[in-house]
């Protein structure tokens, strides 16, 4: 079997068995098994394949028909730039949460800020490299999380800015680190009655504890709009991401105290998604 064939072989298993972006990921798992490029698997298909590449591709191929994401079969995701390791127990980065990013960097310039619910990383590293003066807590309670948050931060240059931290609130946080200039955080957000629904890839492999948000998809939201207020300056900012427009209907009901909701920002499928407050 030379490579051609082997991309041949894969893309027919994935789009068998429903795999929407089969063609793309036919690849991937191809260049995954056979340690090349993409480039390099297009441009040579008559390159033969070892029988261990071949096993391991039809490993691969395997899990992926299971649902197991991508990600976590390559142990690595794209995000602002940078490839980031994960796995089991991490949330993968999407893109949406790019969008988190760049709106905390239209007010967010310099200072400290927290990362609320770090995961993998994701958020607080893109803040670090573009926000080259500031300083980071990294803020996050699950073990599993925290073992690929530090494989990410120790592969950058940010380690003396940031402070990764395991705590489940923002009462746990160091009080040297108070007050913030930015908090930003992607929340669970999910109402819980909805998890069901979810798409297999993230209903059975991704760690539910970052999805579920509870019966409106809003109790870790509000547990971070009561604590905001006493840990932000004057005119500090906190950003979340969310699900919706009906959660943004609930959240302009009950404001927090001490904070502006100042603006609503959708995402590129014109879906509610980042809600911005203002410290008073």
């Amino acid at each position: 079997m030379n490579r051609g064939e082997a991309r041949r072989f894969a893309l027919a298993k994935l789009k068998a068995n429903g795999l929407s972006r089969a063609a793309l990921e036919a690849d991937l798992l191809c260049t995954e098994a056979f340690g090349c490029s993409r480039e390099s698997l297009l441009a040579y298909p008559e390159e033969p394949v070892a029988p261990g590449q071949a096993k391991q591709l039809v490993s691969l191929l395997e899990a992926r028909i299971l649902r197991k994401p991508l990600a976590y079969i390559r142990g690595q995701a794209s995000f602002w730039r940078m490839d980031l390791e994960v796995g089991e127990g991490c949330l993968v980065p999407r893109p949406e949460t790019e969008i988190l990013v760049e709106t905390a960097l239209e007010f967010f310039h310099r200072g400290r800020f927290l990362d609320w619910g770090t995961g993998s990383g994701c958020v607080a590293l893109a803040l670090l490299s573009e926000r080259t003066t500031s300083r980071g807590l990294m803020l996050e309670k699950s073990p599993a999380a925290i073992f690929w948050a530090w494989r990410n931060l120790r592969r950058t240059a940010f380690q003396d800015r940031a402070l990764l931290w395991h705590g489940s609130s923002l009462e746990s946080i160091p009080s040297s680190w108070i007050p913030l200039d930015l908090i930003v955080g992607n929340p669970p957000y999910i109402p819980s009655p909805e998890i069901a629904k979810l798409m297999p890839d993230v209903r059975l492999y991704e760690p539910h504890q970052a999805l579920d948000g509870g019966p409106e998809g809003l109790d870790d939201v509000k547990a971070i709009l009561a604590g905001a207020r006493r840990l932000l300056v004057p005119g500090g900012v906190l950003l979340l991401e969310i699900g919706g427009a009906k959660q943004v209907e609930t959240l302009r009901r009950e404001p927090a105290e001490g904070l502006d909701l100042i603006r609503v920002k959708k995402d590129l499928s014109g879906k509610d998604r980042i809600v911005v407050w203002r410290h008073r």
